[in-house]
């Protein structure tokens, strides 16, 4: 299942989630707003951009229909 790290101001947040949606796709999501220490740890890691996702195939940051669409395909 994909794990998706959002922020409640991120743009590309609410495009991933409405793109897994439309899709039928479950995901779990974690919130960096209610968890800032877990925010902070993902900037110390270089990780300052949002969202961040966590699939089988591979972990990305950012609003990517590609790397989404290779997670479907890799799940059917």
């Amino acid at each position: 299942m994909l794990k998706i790290y959002t922020r409640k101001t991120c743009a590309e947040c609410a495009a991933t989630k409405l793109y897994l949606k439309t899709k039928g796709v479950a995901f779990e999501e974690v919130s960096l707003d209610q968890n800032p220490e877990l925010y902070t740890h993902f900037k110390n890691e270089g990780k300052k951009r949002t969202p961040i996702v966590e699939s089988s195939v591979g972990d990305w940051l950012g609003f990517s229909p590609k790397k989404l669409n290779d997670y479907i395909r890799s799940e059917a």
